[in-house]
């Protein structure tokens, strides 16, 4: 409740209506947090200089109201003596004080350390070293989140797109990649996780040690991963199949980590699934104006070729025509 009298009397103190008892009271609790004496001070200094326009400011202030109820508890009632411009500053900052406050006594500075994102473009490939030492290699069009130190329990790490990972061996504290869908959990290995945005499937594939996957929609189910394993979740359902070779050629062949190389290698994919692929290896849009050749399916082997050397070797395989206009290819008969 203290956080919530806080809120309480922050407001009625910013609207000239608190008590001499509520003004002692308000003293107390500052006095007894440090935290809250700070947030004070700054959003009392907020409230003081910043103007804030009438006009508008009904919705405005309905709204800014509704975000700092919190649920079973009581609710912050003012009477609308003074002019909305002023409800509306006291509103903005009683929601940036119950947030702060929030989040302080949930404990999330301490547990949750502000996280560091690395992007890449599409053409892109990135590595990074973490603090514990594991090295990522980051595909293009991928995203990571990561904490600047690993503090916690856990090491945990944040994957939109795709990339691989070499960790440092620590059995204390294991290493936890998360995606939209799955968890994927190690003490120390190398494997490539993929979680596109725009792909309808993620895949896991082990190349050295073990780990475990577990999906965010059914934690009891868990995927057991042995080296040259691959972990496929599509439509909800997962799976585990051995890794894919190209034209059994070995294993530095292996067409779920050939983007390390600098290859793109694909197997029997569909037209649309291969327009993905070069989407992000070569930084365009593939738009197809006839949808049964997102069906049609490739087999292909591409190192140094340009976008358009890569589209007349399919052409050898399929008739199909194609025009590049700027960053945009299109497809068609």
């Amino acid at each position: 409740m203290t956080d919530q009298r806080f809120t309480e009397l922050l407001g009625k103190q910013l609207a000239g209506e608190i008590s001499p008892d509520e003004s002692v009271e308000l003293k107390s609790i500052l006095a007894g947090n440090p935290v809250l004496k700070n947030e004070h001070d700054v959003l009392l200094g907020y409230f003081e200089a910043e103007t804030v326009e009438d006009e508008n400011a009904d919705p405005v202030f309905e709204r800014i109201k509704a975000q700092i109820k919190i649920p079973g508890e009581p609710v912050l009632t003012v009477r609308k003596n003074k002019s909305y411009g002023t409800w509306l500053k006291i509103a903005a900052v009683l929601a940036v004080a119950l947030a702060a406050v929030l989040i302080y006594n949930r404990g999330i500075f301490s547990t949750q350390p502000a996280l560091l994102n690395v992007q890449t473009r599409a053409t892109e490939v990135k590595t990074l070293v973490l603090a514990d030492g594991s090295t990522v290699k980051m595909n293009s069009g991928s995203s990571l989140k990561f904490p600047a130190q690993f503090k916690a329990d856990t090491r945990d790490v944040y994957l939109s797109g795709e990339a691989f990972f070499e960790v440092q061996k620590d059995a204390a504290h294991p290493f936890i990649v998360h995606t939209s869908q799955v968890a994927v959990k190690v003490l120390g290995t190398e494997f490539d996780v993929k979680a596109y945005a725009n792909d309808a499937f993620t895949e896991t594939t082990l190349i050295r040690g073990k780990v475990s996957v577990s999906l965010k929609n059914n934690t009891d189910q868990t995927f057991i991963l042995k080296p040259n394993d691959k972990f496929t979740l599509s439509n909800g359902k997962g799976s585990i199949i051995p890794l894919s070779l190209f034209d059994g050629a070995g294993a530095d062949k292996v067409i779920e980590t050939a983007w390390l190389n600098h290859e793109l290698i694909f197997k029997n994919n569909r037209f649309d699934e291969v327009a993905k692929l070069f989407e992000r290896w070569y930084g365009v849009k593939v738009n197809f104006k006839e949808n049964d050749l997102k069906a049609v399916e490739f087999t292909a082997h591409f190192g140094k070729e340009s976008l358009t050397e890569a589209l007349n070797v399919l052409k050898l395989i399929e008739n199909f025509n194609y025009s590049v206009k700027g960053k945009n290819v299109y497809i068609y008969r």
